[in-house]
This record gives C-alpha cells, sequence and structure tokens, in this order.
C-alpha cells in the first residue's frame, strides 16, 4: 500500500471517531423541539398556593350572636382545639377544626350573671357538654363563584347532629414578620342550631315564648391565620 493510501485511511478513521464521540455526548441532551419542564409558582383563584395548612398556630377568633325575637342577645366565643386544611389543583379538598364546647362562654356580661350563663349554655338545655365535649367542622370541598364569591362546603358536627353548610369566605395574604407568607381566612355564616337539636327558646317548637322566644339562627363569625 502506498504511503499516501494509508495517511488517508488514518485521516478518514479520525474523522469518524470525533463524529462519534460528539454524537454520544450530545445524545442526552434535549433536542430544539424539547423544553424543560416549568414549576408553577403561580396562585390561583382561591388566593392561596397548594399545600398543608394548620389554622390554630396562631389563636383563631371564633365568635358567636345569639338574639331573641325582641333583638336582645348576647355574644361570647368558641375556642378552636385544633385545625388544619388541604389545598389541591387550587381548590381546598379537604380539613378538620375541632371546637372545644367546655371553652363555650358569653363575652358580654361577667361577674355572677356569666357564671351562671356560661353553665347554663353547657348543661342539658343547650350544648350538653357533659355528652358532647366537642364540636368538629370537616371540610368537604370549596367553589369560587361567577362574581369571585368563594365558598366552603362543609359538615359542622354539633351536639352529636351533623349538618351540611355552605360558607361564604375571604383569603388575603399577610407577609409574617419572621418570614414566609400567612394567609387570613374570614368569614360568618349562620348556624340554624335547632338542626342540630338545640330547641330550648324556640318558637318553631314551643308556644307562648312571647319576647322571650329566641331566634333559631345564631350568627357565626370567624377569623384563623393560615400557615
Amino acid at each position: 500500500m502506498k504511503f499516501s493510501h494509508i495517511l488517508f485511511a488514518f485521516g478518514v478513521f479520525l474523522v469518524t471517531s470525533c463524529n462519534s464521540e460528539s454524537s454520544n455526548e450530545n445524545s442526552d441532551a434535549p433536542s430544539k423541539n424539547e423544553t424543560k419542564p416549568q414549576v408553577s409558582t403561580t396562585v390561583g383563584e382561591l388566593g392561596i398556593p397548594d399545600g398543608k395548612y394548620s389554622l390554630t398556630k396562631n389563636k383563631p377568633r371564633i365568635n358567636w350572636t345569639a338574639k331573641k325575637i325582641s333583638g336582645s342577645g348576647h355574644t361570647g366565643i368558641i375556642p378552636a382545639s385544633k385545625g388544619k386544611f388541604k389545598v389541591e389543583n387550587g381548590v381546598i379538598t379537604k380539613g378538620l377544626v375541632s371546637f372545644d364546647m367546655n371553652g363555650f362562654e358569653v363575652t358580654d356580661i361577667d361577674g355572677d350573671s356569666k357564671e351562671n350563663f356560661d353553665k347554663h349554655l353547657k348543661d342539658e338545655d343547650f350544648f350538653d357538654v357533659d355528652k358532647f365535649p366537642e364540636a368538629k367542622l370537616s371540610f368537604n370541598s370549596s367553589s369560587i363563584n361567577k362574581d369571585g364569591t368563594k365558598t366552603l362546603l362543609c359538615t359542622l358536627d354539633m351536639h352529636g347532629v351533623a349538618v351540611d353548610y355552605e360558607i361564604p369566605f375571604k383569603i388575603k395574604a399577610q407577609k409574617l414578620s419572621e418570614g414566609g407568607m400567612g394567609y387570613n381566612i374570614t368569614g360568618e355564616f349562620f348556624m340554624d342550631r335547632t338542626k342540630h337539636e338545640l330547641t330550648y327558646g324556640s318558637g318553631s317548637f314551643f308556644d307562648n315564648l312571647g319576647d322571650r322566644a329566641i331566634n333559631d339562627d345564631v350568627l357565626i363569625s370567624f377569623a384563623f391565620l393560615a400557615l
């Protein structure tokens, strides 16, 4: 074989080897038509990112207002012992808030009047807390209306009776002093106490109560900081 032929063959070998190595090095690289997956950090219409949240790391506020037919009435609080919920794909999918019914109390009176009233609320006429020491609000799902109103579909188990409610609520982001974000969740709804077999003083169940009759609907307002 001539020397020139040997040089030509050697050159072909080098070119072929370099092309092969270049092809192997790029075999794992994405093609021009491929795009890397993006992680979305967008907050959906609900106003809170997907994830798990606690509702009771900061002291929540749950207030009640009950009135007589005459218009007079009382206000008080219901302490939440624990609470959490989960957001998936921009929707609240499940959650639970537990209430300590032994802590159910009136706040617009004090002294002996308060002591006697609180005792009455906790006895068999009302919440019978010895038998039903805890109430639970279970989150089933959430929805957003065309006008932007957010609604929580939930079940309140109180006094041994579970009743479904649709509760309107609002969410507002809040920067935390220690860093990160929290979400203020507020709202209010009317609880029909008679559906939970709390019928004391109800004109729907008893006659001749006059101005002593107590409205069936009790206003519940709440404010939580979700973390």
